[in-house]
Formats: structure tokens, sequence, C-alpha cells
């Protein structure tokens, strides 16, 4: 009994030490109105423009690349295919201001009606437990004709980490210039140095399990998904992606939804969560390293336990 005491004391302890709150803060950056998003030791800051996320922090420690690194920093949402628009993205979705709603422990943002996409974004994010973010991105299709869409949302990491995640069954997918380090039951490891290298790389996966995870500077950072089917992809499209530029200033951890039609009007919906916790000591920041594969899972299981 009065061990029972002990741990329930301890978990009264734990819980009071998580806050959940939603704040603006004035910006002199040029980035627009910041608003963040605290959970514990976690911070996630997002900006107006754009409903860009600028920053993703456990304690002091950043996960994301920042503006003063790269002009493309942070982690914003994308059309799939790439093949219908090319670059740059369509800057009413990516850059131009939001309307802004928020609401207790929810936050939204809802981008202007673009008419050269054809397409309007609404992003919400709501705390979900003590290291969880859960975000949720809705497409809508505000041209006069039926449309093909998914979602791609695009995150930028610091080189010098690991990414890895459960792969897929072979599907047809576009060739990958960027080859994982290692496979090895079931899970692609990438490791990325610093070192510059000849040209810009990239992978293309048929993933499986619907996660994707990168250790960097003591942290892992997952990504949680809808797991999808590759018929279910966007063309020429796999559902991880990952890219490096030629510089290695920073890495793309990219995570694709299903390809859906939408008539004038419909919407489609892709719901993400986003963990940020210390990688333990006792596992060893390591390629292949069984450890970490089931930190992760153990995890995302938890992450799930919030629905």
């Amino acid at each position: 009994m009065n061990q029972l005491i002990k741990l329930l004391l301890i978990n009264l302890v734990l819980l009071s030490t998580v806050s959940f709150t939603v704040g603006q803060k004035e910006s002199s950056d040029g980035i627009g109105k910041k608003y963040e998003l605290k959970s514990g030791k976690i911070v996630m800051t997002i900006s107006a423009c754009g409903g860009r996320i600028i920053s993703f922090k456990y304690g002091k420690k950043e996960m994301l690349t920042q503006s003063t690194e790269h002009e493309n920093f942070g982690s914003t949402l994308w059309t799939s295919p790439q093949s219908e628009w090319g670059w740059p993205p369509f800057v009413v979705l990516d850059s131009l201001p939001y309307h802004v709603i928020q609401k207790d422990k929810i936050l939204k943002m809802i981008s202007q009606p673009d008419p050269k996409s054809g397409f309007q974004f609404e992003k919400t994010w709501q705390l979900v437990g003590a290291h969880c973010i859960r975000i949720e991105y809705q497409i809508r299709n505000i041209s006069d004709k039926s449309r093909g869409v998914g979602a791609w949302e695009v995150t930028r990491v610091p080189s010098g980490g690991i990414a890895f995640f459960p792969e897929g069954k072979p599907a047809k997918i576009p060739e990958s210039t960027l080859k994982s380090d290692l496979q090895q039951q079931g899970i692609n490891w990438f490791i990325f140095d610093r070192r510059p290298i000849e040209s810009n790389e990239k992978s293309f996966s048929a993933a499986y399990e619907g996660w994707l995870a990168y250790i960097h500077n003591g942290l892992v950072f997952m990504k949680q998904f809808p797991d999808i089917s590759p018929e279910n992809y966007s063309p020429q499209q796999g559902e991880v992606e990952i890219y490096v530029n030629k510089e290695k200033s920073y890495i793309e951890l990219e995570n694709h939804g299903t390809y859906t039609q939408l008539l004038p009007g419909e919407f489609l919906s892709y719901v993400v969560n986003w963990n940020l916790l210390p990688l333990p000591r006792n596992i060893k920041p390591e390629i292949g390293n069984p450890e970490i594969s089931s930190f992760v899972r153990q995890q995302l299981k938890n992450d799930k336990n919030h629905d």
C-alpha cells in the first residue's frame, strides 16, 4: 500500500510540471507574428506567415533549421505532387499571412484562397501530451473543377544526425539518388555528417507503420502519420522522402498523405503527431541499434493512447 501511495504521489508531481499554453509573441525579424505552444519542456513556435513552424525545442535545444541558416527553414505544407507546380511553392499558401484563431489550447491558421493553385490551407495545432503536439492539415479545393492532390509535410532539420523509419514493400516510386546507409530488421537508416556533397540528393521510399524519426543533439524527433498503400501515393512521389542539399546545410524529412480527388468545395484532412524527447542515456545513438526503434515505437504508442 505504501508503494502504491508513493507511485500516485510521483504521478501527481509529474502531472503538475506539465503546463499547456498557447501564446502570442511579437516579432521584429520579418517572419511575422509568432505563436507558441508549450507543454512541459517542449516549445513549438509558429509564424502567421505561411503558418510555418519555425522552432521546435526541448528546453534550449532546437530541432528545426532556422531562417539564419538557410532560406529553406522550419516546417511547412505543400501540395503533392510537385509535378503540378514545380518551383517555387505557391506564395499565398507558403509565405503570405494566415488568419489566426486561438481558442483554449488550440491554435488554428487559415490561408487566403489561392486562385493560382486552386486550394486553401487550414492548419490546426493541439497539445495532446507532455511531449506531443498534434497537427491537422486541411486542403480545400476552391476551384470550379475536380482536382487531385495530396498533403505533403516538409520539415527541415540540421545536418549531423540520424534519420530512420520502417521500410515498406517494393513499390513503383522514383529512383533514389540518396541511398540508405543501412537496412536492418525492416528499418531504413541514414546518417548525415556535415561534409558537402557533389549535388543535391533525395530518397523516395515506400514506408511502413506511419512514422519517421531523427536523432540530433541528444534528442529524438518523431513524426507519426497515417500509413498509406502505394496505390494511394501521389504520382512520382513516395510515402516518406528525405532530401539533402549539396551544402548539407539542412535535411528535409518529408511525409505524404493519400492522393485524393477533390470535387469543388471538398477538402482532405491529414493528421501528424510531433513528439520530441531526449534519447535515454543508456541507448547508444548508433545506426541499426534496435533499442532506438523500440524506444520510438513505445513513445508513439503512448501518443496513440491520447486519441
